[in-house]
């Protein structure tokens, strides 16, 4: 074999392309002869299977529709000629010469007499679902009224049905078929029936015989029709039982057929006139009602006869063809190989150093198009060579640079301000910190370097250090996220850290900074405490002091304004001014009254805590014109819940901020404030309809902080999420009564 791949490899082109194109041509025609025989004979016999199997689905058809008008005619005739029989014993009751009683007796025994196939029978029902005449006397004179049957029987009372029965004694019901007569002066609907499997005893095959022989499929291909036990029911050629019979081949291809029932099957047979058995294609269908198959078959020379056509056409196309290629190969090698020669030697040329040496392009062909590449390349190759000293000079230039860039980065990290750290991405070893790190978390560099943020007690809660690490290795910017973090000494402090992907050193790292945020959070706490003290105070110096007085100042203007009005109509200008004055000092107190309750909305002692929940509902409908709704607890109040005001305003402001995030921010038309018991816990949920809260971005507004500190001050847990595909929802839980810090 490598002999064979040597010789190959050392012959001229011209003969390669020969070759080739020989090759290539008379496979590329066998191989096309191939499939196209392959496809022509695959589209006749799918053809031929189709139309077998169309044929064999529409005689089934026809024998199962041949069959079943045969069996209604059948049972007409008999429930017709039934009925004649008890019109006449009827007549002679009319003469006198016999009593009713003994003229049923008479039709019963007549009736009973029959038989309809082996076990058919026939019996009457009354108008009423009652069995007037049955050959079975368990059934005789009972009503059966809750068969469907039996309601159709009394609607229809003639004609054919088809339902199920089971006589008494036996297990399971069985499909049977009626035809109906009605008797009307004894009110007896007389019905033939017989069970469906026995409906092969009343089929006359003569009435469909012509029908089936007369199809045909090609020359010789017809129809037949044999049971399961291999008996001939119908066949153009043959009669009798063929259960046990061989093809030529020795396959009992009866059997075969007996024991499918349904599919195609190839053997062989000898028709008459015929010196030797051929191939049959056969395609058969069951008919179980009748225990029948119906058989339809195609020689297989007479499908396969358009074929042999095919091939001949096939192989003179692929000697003519030959001969073409052959011939034009010759002009082709003429033309590829003298221009190739050509260039071989200017390649000779440049390789020795003369860059300057060019190919002439005479034509457009590819020979052309490869001399003009050459000229292009030999271009590139002197530009190249110019341009090879000033690209190695560049490169020490970017060398410099990036030397310059790193030192630039190292002093950054090193003096920023904020904690800096650089780990790697897939384990979170620690590779380097800053003094700000060490100082923030008391740590020494040597007791951080190789080891992993997780196993150093850095994070106070872990499984939220392992989601911010698990954010910033799917490539997702960590951005001034809130965390509860250990110092060396174990303090526990509150800082925000950022951090995402880089690439170090060709090497994916965690570039990350943190700042310690205890003191800010410490000194927000502080003015919110000393804000809601100085609120309550101004609250009441309102409530106590100012209100007071307006009332009195109201009072006085009243008793004047009565004194003015009991003194003459002479002072009706000043008594109209007066009751002026009194409107503005009312409306003074009950602004006074609101800036009041403004400052300070939770009162226990005068007020339930739902009342103020009602009052922010109000303001919300009228100011920012959205629908607002407050879900408490029935049949009590919500105020009992709560230990102190304390409690009870800071549960308040959590949901004023809530349900003000919502109408200012979140553009929605529905907000719902509820508040229940869950698992024994008070629950405020604030739930909105609006854009959304995407809990995978960083929250740290001023709001936000605030809501959580309420939260953390009272003891309860805060959560915000989506409600649903749209809208957040904001949840408070805390606990009940004794329980509350």
């Amino acid at each position: 074999m490598t002999k064979i791949i040597e010789f190959v490899n050392n012959l001229r082109i011209r003969s390669k392309l020969l070759g080739a194109y020989t090759i290539a041509f008379l496979s590329a025609l066998l191989v096309g002869g191939i499939i196209i025989i392959f496809q022509v004979q695959k589209t006749i016999q799918a053809h031929i299977e189709s139309e077998l199997t169309n044929a064999t689905l529409s005689i089934g058809n026809m024998v199962e529709t041949a069959a079943s008008t045969s069996i209604k005619n059948h049972l007409r005739a008999v429930a017709e000629k039934n009925k004649e029989i008890v019109a006449a014993i009827y007549k002679q009751t009319m003469n006198g010469a016999l009593t009713e009683s003994d003229a049923k007796v008479l039709c019963r025994k007549l009736l009973f007499s029959q038989t309809i196939g082996r076990t058919g029978y026939i019996f009457c029902v009354s108008s009423q679902g009652i069995a007037a005449e049955h050959p079975q006397p368990d059934v005789a004179g009972k009503r059966f009224m809750d068969r469907e049957f039996v309601r159709l029987m009394i609607q229809k009372k003639r004609g054919y049905l088809e339902y199920e029965w089971k006589n008494p004694g036996e297990r399971e019901k069985r499909p049977k078929a009626m035809y109906m007569s009605y008797f009307e002066p004894w009110d007896w609907i007389i019905a033939v029936s017989s069970y469906r499997e026995e409906f092969r005893e009343l089929i006359n095959v003569d009435d469909f015989r012509d029908s089936i022989l007369k199809l045909k499929f090609g020359k010789s291909g017809y129809t037949y029709i044999i049971d399961s036990k291999g008996n001939v029911i119908v066949h153009p050629h043959i009669s009798g039982n063929y259960y046990d019979d061989r093809d030529r081949d020795g396959n009992l291809w009866v059997q075969a057929i007996c024991r499918m029932k349904t599919g195609r099957i190839i053997y062989s047979w000898k028709n008459p006139g015929d010196s030797f058995p051929r191939k049959k294609l056969a395609i058969f269908n069951y008919i179980p009602e009748y225990d029948w198959i119906v058989v339809s078959t195609s020689l297989l020379d007479e499908i396969y006869a358009p074929l042999n056509t095919v091939k001949t056409v096939i192989v003179a196309i692929v000697v003519l063809i030959s001969f073409l290629v052959f011939a034009f190969s010759f002009w082709i090698n003429a033309s590829v190989v003298r221009p190739l020669r050509a260039l071989m030697t200017r390649f000779d040329q440049g390789a020795s150093g003369d860059f300057s040496v060019r190919m002439p392009v005479t034509s457009k062909d590819e020979i052309g198009q490869l001399a003009g590449y050459f000229n292009r390349f030999m271009d590139t190759l002197e530009r190249s060579s110019r341009k090879l000293q000033e690209e190695i000079l560049q490169r020490k230039r970017n060398e410099q640079a990036l030397k310059l860039s790193e030192e630039m980065f190292s002093k950054a990290f090193r003096s920023s301000p904020s904690g800096m750290f650089i780990a790697t991405l897939d384990s979170s070893k620690i590779l380097n910190v800053n003094d700000s790190f060490l100082k923030i978390t008391g740590h020494n560099l040597l007791d951080l370097v190789g080891q992993e943020l997780l196993t150093l007690a850095f994070f106070q809660n872990r499984q939220e250090g392992r989601i911010l690490l698990g954010d910033i290795k799917k490539r997702r910017a960590v951005v001034n996220r809130e965390m509860v973090f250990l110092t060396a000494s174990g303090l526990l402090r509150q800082g925000l850290i950022s951090g995402e992907g880089v690439t170090l050193w060709e090497e994916a790292c965690i570039l990350g900074a943190m700042e310690d945020i205890t003191e800010s959070r410490r000194l927000e706490r502080e003015i919110l405490d000393i804000s809601q003290n100085e609120r309550q105070k101004i609250a009441m110096s309102l409530h106590d002091d100012l209100c007071p007085q307006l009332i009195g100042i109201e009072f006085m203007v009243k008793m004047l304004e009565k004194r003015l009005g009991q003194q003459g109509s002479g002072l009706k200008e000043d008594t109209e001014r007066t009751h002026k004055i009194r409107e503005l000092i009312l409306d003074a107190i009950e602004k006074t009254r609101n800036l009041s309750r403004g400052l300070s909305p939770v009162n226990l002692e005068d007020r339930r805590f739902d009342d103020s929940l009602e009052d922010l509902v109000r303001y919300v409908k009228n100011v920012f014109r959205i629908e607002c709704a407050l879900d408490s607890m029935p049949d009590q109040g919500i105020s009992p819940l709560f230990k102190d005001n304390n409690i009870a305003t800071h549960v308040y402001y959590i949901a004023h901020e809530a349900v003000h995030n919502a109408a200012k921010h979140a553009d929605c038309t529905r907000i719902r404030i509820c508040l229940d018991k869950y698992q024994g816990r008070i629950r405020l949920t604030i739930t909105d309809n609006g854009s959304g809260f995407d809990p995978a971005i960083s929250h740290t507004g001023l709001g936000i902080r605030i809501m959580s500190y309420r939260a953390a001050r009272i003891g309860g847990k805060l959560s915000i999420d989506r409600a649903g595909q749209t809208g957040t929802r904001v949840c408070l839980e805390l606990p009940v009564l004794g329980d509350q810090l």
